[in-house]
This record gives structure tokens, sequence and C-alpha cells, in this order.
């Protein structure tokens, strides 16, 4: 009988091949679910977000409707909840009573009904766009969205011919000090005829959205500025949790 070193010098060692697929298997198997674990408890209040509309269909449908009344769009009991105001104003709203009507908000404000989002836009300059200085942009632009969604500098601004450009987060690192990480980790759920609002220096400007598409992240011809229409768009990452695409929401002004 051939012995063990024979067999391996002829390369016919009858386990070798099975042990080493089976420590592949193991590999890959342990490598994804620590990927899985990883990808969800770094992304798990955006996945909270989408999945608590799921799983609480009530809440979310109160929400809408209380926004949907305090942009004045349809008349409830709730529409005395009206758009949230700056936090210092908090005592105001609970010291006096207030009209039912829809009042505008103090600050800058996109308020999307179906999604229960009532959001601060932020404004940045466009010194970093002019001096294309990119990184400091990029800087910005990042700052910006722990107060909020951006309003992209450069772009029209609400009741201007162009393109209104709104970013936000679908998801970002858990331990950025922004409370506004996965504002728009639901936005996929808007659909064309939906509509949304942004007041901007105390009008509202309402919009309609026309068309939703994914792009290349690379792809800039989002940022165009038409002379002859009044639109919108909305972009975030997609899918929720990377930045392999963006998700684009274009809406026309009505």
């Amino acid at each position: 009988m051939a012995s063990r070193e024979q067999n391996i010098g002829r390369g016919v060692e009858p386990f070798s091949f099975m042990e080493k697929l089976w420590q592949f298997v193991r590999f890959t198997v342990v490598t994804g679910m620590i990927f899985v674990v990883s990808f969800f408890a770094l992304n798990f209040n955006a996945y909270r977000t989408i999945f608590s509309g799921l799983l609480n269909p009530e809440a979310q449908a109160k929400a809408q409707e209380s926004l949907e009344a305090s942009t004045g769009e349809t008349t409830s009991e709730n529409s005395a909840l009206l758009l949230p105001v700056l936090p210092d104003k908090k005592v105001e709203r609970k010291s006096f009573a207030w009209p039912d009507l829809a009042i505008a908000p103090t600050d800058q404000r996109l308020v999307i009904p179906k999604l229960g989002k009532s959001i601060p836009i932020v404004d940045t300059g466009a010194e970093q766009i002019r001096g294309e200085n990119w990184t400091d942009l990029e800087k910005q632009i990042q700052s910006g969205l722990q107060q909020g969604v951006v309003h992209y500098p450069g772009t029209a601004k609400p009741g201007q011919y162009g393109n209104v450009f709104i970013t936000g987060h679908s998801s970002y690192y858990p331990w950025d000090p922004g409370q506004y990480k996965d504002v728009f980790a639901t936005l996929s759920k808007l659909e064309v005829g939906d509509r949304y609002y942004v007041y901007y220096k105390q009008n509202k400007f309402t919009y309609e959205v026309t068309s939703k598409k994914d792009v290349k992240p690379s792809n800039v011809d989002v940022l165009a500025q038409p002379v002859d229409e009044k639109i919108s768009t909305l972009m975030t990452c997609t899918p929720v949790g990377t930045t392999l695409r963006r998700l684009i929401i274009t809406a026309k002004e009505v």
C-alpha cells in the first residue's frame, strides 16, 4: 500500500480538496454574516424608520394627515398641529391658542406629508462653486446635512425659474453628531403625482412629483437649471446605507 507521503506526491490526497472547499465555504458564510450584521448595525436608524411605517401604518397616516392639514391642503381636527417652528418657540406653542389655519414656519422648511416629514432646509453659500473648491464644498454640504437637508448652492431658489435642488441623507455614520442622518430613508415611497411643499422666507411653494429615477453618482445632469420651468429635485443615496446610486425625485411647481 502506498504511503500517505507517496499519495501527496502524486497529487491524489483524497480529502485535501474537500477540506479546502469546506474552509472556503465557512469563511464566506462567516464573512457574509459579519458584513450583514455590521451593515444593519451601522444603518439601524434608517431601516427602523423604513420598517416603522410598515409596522405602524396608523401612526404614519396620522403624521401625514397632520402635515397635510398644516399646509392648508386639507381640513382636519388636527389642523391646530402647525408646522414645527424653531426649538425656542416650543413654550409659545404651549402657552397660546393657535388659530385653526395653516401658518408658515419661521425657518426654511421642506414638508413631505406622505412621509410624515417636516425638515429644516439649510442654505449654503456658492463661494466654493465659483472658486471650484470642491473639497471645501463637500465639507460645507456635510456640515449643513447635520442640521437638516441642504439647498444645493448655485441652484434656483423657490419661486425662481430653474431647479431647486435639495439633498439629504438616507443613512449616515451613527457616530455623526447630526440629527438628520436618515431623514430621506423613505424618500423612495414618493411616486408621480405626490406633492411636497417648500417654505422659503415664509412663502409656501407647492411641488408635484413628475419623475423618479436612479442615476450614477457621477451624473451631474440632475443639477441642470432650465430657463423656462420652475422645478425642484430631491436627491439621496440609494440603496439605503450605500453610496452606489442616487435616487432622484423631480417635481414641478404648481
